[in-house]
């Protein structure tokens, strides 16, 4: 591989890094709030969420569960992998990868548990989309135990 493309593709790793930093952390520090308010009052910003737009298939009768998630494991789970990712690449790539599912995971969910969505549905998913694609490249690496160096098989 000549010096250029060594050099374009640190560059790349870099702002692929600094994505991963930037989308987990703002939507770490989006759901923190959104999700503390749900748990206490049920609300979102002072718009309280009826239990209409729950569907029968949500095993709780209120949205206090889904708050804790937001909070902790969407909010939470979001911040701790933006750290992961100034700290370490090949930790940071792995928690992003993992999140990037989690975050995919919990639409998924919510579209299964509630008839209604918001704006911030829809952002959260090209979010978890974004947090895969950015990535896998570098997690997929990590998890296979492939460096990207092609052994050779002895004859």
């Amino acid at each position: 591989m000549s010096e250029w493309r060594r050099r374009c593709a640190r560059l790349i790793r870099k702002f692929d890094r600094i994505a991963l930093v930037g989308i987990g952390g703002s939507v770490g520090l989006n759901a923190i709030v959104p999700g503390w308010q749900i748990m206490t009052d049920g609300s979102v910003y002072g718009f309280k969420l009826p239990a209409s737009w729950l569907t029968g298939y949500w095993p709780f009768g209120d949205f206090t569960v889904a708050g804790f998630l937001l909070l902790v494991v969407v909010g939470g789970g979001c911040l701790a992998t933006a750290v992961a990712n100034v700290i370490s690449r090949r930790v940071g790539a792995v928690a992003s990868l993992v999140m990037g599912i989690v975050l995919v995971g919990w639409i998924a969910g919510e579209l299964v548990f509630m008839n209604q969505t918001m704006i911030l549905t829809w952002i959260i998913l090209g979010s978890g989309v974004a947090l895969i694609a950015l990535s896998a490249p570098y997690a997929w690496p990590v998890i296979t135990g492939n460096s990207g160096r092609r052994r050779h098989l002895a004859s």
